[in-house]
C-alpha cells in the first residue's frame, strides 16, 4: 500500500487522544497476533468507559487464550487467560463488556466498579454493552472469582439509564450520608411542554428532583436553554429541582435533601 494514500477509517465523536493511541496499536498488532483481543484497561479506553485517572497506561493491554502465546514487543501486555469472549467494533478486537467487567474488580474501588457498570448498561457511547442481568450471570458462573465480594457488592449497586460518571457519583453519594437512594430518570409529565421530562435522578414521592449539570451544560447554548425550560416545566409541576455541579458544598445539599425529604415524610 502507498504510504502517501489516504485511508479513511470509522473513528467515535469522542475519540481522544488515548483512544487514538490504542487503537493505532491495535490495529497494528492484529496484522501479525490476529487471536488477540483488547483487555484491560486497553479495551476500556476503547469502549470509551470512565478509566479512574490512577490507571491510565499508554501501554496496549491484549488478551489471548492460546497458552503458547508470546509478544515482545515494547509497549504491549499479553495477558494469557483462561477463557473469554470478544467482540469487533469499528475493526478492533475487544473483550466482551462482561469479561472485562470480572478482569479490572480486583483492583477497582468499589465506586469505580460501579461507574464502570452504569456505563457498560447505559448508553453512553451508544447502545448498551451488556446487560446487568449478563454482568450478574457471567460472575455467578465462576467458581473462583478474584474480588467476588467487591464484585457482589457493585452488581447490587449498579443502575441502568444513567448518563454520566457524575450521576453515579452523585447516587452513591446520597447513599454514603445515609439518605435513600434516588431513582435514576424518574418520569415527570409536565403539562408545560406536553411531554414527560426525566431529571438525573429524582425522589418521586417527595417531588424532589437532582440535576448534576457539567460544564457542557453552560458552555452548550442549545443544552442551557433546555435546561432551563426542563426545570421551569418541573416547578411548575411542584417539583423541587436542586441544581448541583463538582463546586457544590455537599454538607449544604445534604441538608436540603433531608428538609425536603422530612417534609414530605419519607425520612423521620
Amino acid at each position: 500500500m502507498d504510504p502517501r494514500q489516504e485511508v479513511l477509517r470509522a473513528v467515535p465523536r469522542w475519540a481522544d487522544t488515548a483512544w487514538e493511541m490504542q487503537s493505532h496499536l491495535l490495529r497494528a498488532l492484529l496484522l501479525k497476533h490476529p487471536t488477540v483481543a483488547a483487555s484491560h484497561t486497553s479495551a476500556a479506553v476503547l469502549y470509551g468507559l470512565p478509566l479512574p485517572n490512577r490507571f491510565a497506561d499508554p501501554r496496549l493491554h491484549v488478551a489471548t487464550t492460546v497458552k503458547n502465546a508470546r509478544i515482545r514487543r515494547p509497549g504491549v501486555v499479553l495477558h494469557r487467560v483462561t477463557d473469554f469472549g470478544f467482540v469487533t467494533i469499528l475493526g478492533h478486537q475487544l473483550i466482551s463488556a462482561p469479561y472485562l467487567f470480572l478482569q479490572l474488580a480486583p483492583a477497582w474501588q468499589l465506586q469505580d466498579l460501579v461507574r464502570l457498570g452504569d456505563a457498560m448498561i447505559g448508553n453512553w457511547h451508544g447502545p448498551p454493552l451488556c446487560s446487568l442481568g449478563a454482568l450478574t450471570q457471567l460472575a455467578a458462573s465462576k467458581k473462583y472469582l478474584r474480588g467476588r465480594e467487591r464484585v457482589q457488592a457493585a452488581l447490587g449497586l449498579i443502575r441502568p439509564d444513567v448518563d454520566s460518571p457524575m450521576e453515579t457519583d452523585l447516587r452513591l453519594w446520597t447513599i454514603s450520608v445515609g439518605l435513600p437512594e434516588p431513582s435514576v430518570h424518574p418520569a415527570v409529565h409536565c403539562s408545560a411542554l406536553g411531554c414527560e421530562v426525566h431529571p438525573d435522578l429524582g425522589y418521586r414521592e417527595a417531588q424532589l428532583a437532582l440535576e448534576y449539570e457539567g460544564d457542557h451544560h453552560r458552555t452548550d447554548r442549545r443544552q442551557w436553554d433546555t435546561d432551563i425550560s426542563r426545570v421551569n416545566a418541573l416547578v411548575q409541576e411542584g417539583w423541587q429541582v436542586i441544581r448541583v455541579n463538582s463546586r457544590t458544598d455537599r454538607r449544604t445539599l445534604e441538608q436540603t435533601i433531608r428538609a425536603r425529604l422530612r417534609e414530605s415524610g419519607l425520612i423521620p
